[in-house]
């Protein structure tokens, strides 16, 4: 049996979660493990049943080829492969709205980055981030569209790397924006409203340059 087939779009191509626990054992590198922790798909990652069946799935998908009896990853998984196993950020952004959650996670690698989004069936959507885009344009862009579609919704960004990570807090305010950060050690949120884009994108930006250690 292969993995569950994912459907393509013209943004984005979905890949089942065996195929992406193949792609992470694959790399084995410390950054594809923390990946695999951001994904939630540790235990798959380490199944000796699982990856195998993503491999396969890829096979038949086209996604990847047997050279001298070697699977060789290439099409649109190949850069998927790359970011995983060589990013330098995670940002998870949960885009909350009539107390409904969805995900986004960010995977930022030199040169290739991802957005990823969860699906039905254990399918996550695979956007490739434009490499003009900046990672805190990328994500300011990814809020506006939010709130566009729900005025009212709010937003969480979780910035992390390996033993640190930040949280930004977001919300419209009227026009503009209001942002709240946890400092450690004090239970309340420190907030700043009447921000404009700019200044959301300035705070997302440096969301990722204060990551705090983990206790």
């Amino acid at each position: 049996m292969t993995d569950q087939t994912a459907e393509k779009t013209a943004d984005a191509i979905g890949f089942g979660y065996a195929e992406i626990a193949y792609l992470l054992k694959r790399m084995s590198t410390p950054e594809s493990e923390m990946s695999a922790r951001v994904l939630r798909l540790t235990e798959e990652m380490q199944s000796d049943v699982l990856p195998v069946a993503g491999a396969s799935s890829l096979l038949g998908r086209g996604f990847a080829t047997v050279v001298d009896e070697e699977i060789e990853v290439e099409e649109a998984a190949l850069p998927v492969a790359y970011a995983l196993g060589r990013a330098t950020l995670w940002t998870e952004i949960t885009l909350i709205h009539d107390e409904i959650a969805d995900t986004v996670v960010h995977v930022e690698s030199d040169p290739v980055s991802l957005l990823m989004q969860p699906r039905t069936l254990l399918t996550w959507f695979v956007f490739a981030q434009d490499p003009d885009v900046s990672g805190p344009n990328a994500e300011l862009e990814i809020l506006q569209e939010h709130v566009r579609q729900y005025p009212e919704g709010t937003a969480m960004l979780r910035a992390r790397v390996d033993g640190a990570e930040s949280l930004l807090l977001v919300r419209p305010d009227g026009a503009n924006w209001a942002v709240g950060t946890v400092t450690e050690g004090d239970p309340d949120v420190m907030e700043r409203i009447g921000l404009t884009d700019l200044e959301l994108r300035d705070a997302i930006a440096e969301l990722r340059n204060t990551l705090t250690p983990l206790s």
